[in-house]
C-alpha cells in the first residue's frame, strides 16, 4: 500500500493480525504509516492530538457519540485526550502525525 521507501521506517508490532504499522519519531511528534489487510477494530482510547490523511480504503471513527466514515483523500483530526474508537476496513492505509515524540 505504501512505496518501498516506507519499508525503511521501523515497524511496531501491535500483535494484531493483518495490521502493519511503521513508526518514526521526530523531536516534536510521531509519524505512523498504517495499513490493514483486513478489518481491524481498535477499542476506545485517547492520546495526544492526531492528524490523519487517508491514503486508501476507508475507516470509521466514533467520537463524542458520532460515527463518521473517511475515505481516500480525506483528512481528520482527533483532539488531544478525547476518547475515540476507530475501525479500519480491509485495504485501508493512512499516514498519521501524533503530537507526542514519545507516542
Amino acid at each position: 500500500m505504501f512505496p518501498d521507501i516506507i519499508e525503511k521506517v521501523p515497524v511496531r508490532d501491535y500483535g494484531i493480525d493483518g495490521l502493519s504499522v511503521h513508526v518514526d519519531h521526530t523531536s516534536t511528534g510521531t509519524v505512523y504509516f498504517v495499513s490493514a489487510e483486513k478489518e481491524v477494530p481498535f477499542p476506545e482510547h485517547a492520546h495526544a492530538e492526531q492528524w490523519t490523511v487517508v491514503v486508501s480504503g476507508e475507516c470509521r471513527v466514533t467520537m463524542n457519540g458520532e460515527t463518521k466514515t473517511y475515505r481516500k483523500g480525506d483528512t481528520y483530526r482527533l483532539p488531544a485526550n478525547v476518547p475515540h474508537q476507530i475501525t479500519l476496513l480491509a485495504g485501508y492505509s493512512e499516514v498519521d502525525y501524533v503530537d507526542d515524540p514519545n507516542d
